[in-house]
């Protein structure tokens, strides 16, 4: 995948957790990291969300591994990975 780009003069404009795309618009002083991958268009305001973003929609990578004995869940987020975890928290061994 292509190195993320920061796209000039283009602000975040969004109601809830709505991630706006780059046809949104916006006004000057803001930068904002646009995803290349063709047809998503989305853009974040911090160049590691848009890496975040890639990591978990476009390349289905997947590092963290739960360490729970039989488990084996993996996820592409570290906190996902941390809430996950609460499941096993009252386990107890047979």
């Amino acid at each position: 995948l292509p190195v993320p780009v920061p796209v000039p003069n283009l602000t975040k404009k969004s109601r809830g957790r709505r991630v706006p795309t780059y046809s949104s618009g916006g006004s000057k002083g803001t930068r904002m990291y646009l995803c290349d991958v063709e047809g998503c268009g989305k853009c974040f305001a911090r160049g590691e969300h848009l890496k975040r973003h890639v990591r978990s929609i476009h390349t289905n990578e997947k590092p963290h591994t739960c360490p729970f004995p039989g488990c084996g869940k993996d996820f592409s987020r570290h906190d996902n990975l941390g809430q996950h975890m609460r499941v096993h928290k009252d386990f107890v061994p047979p």
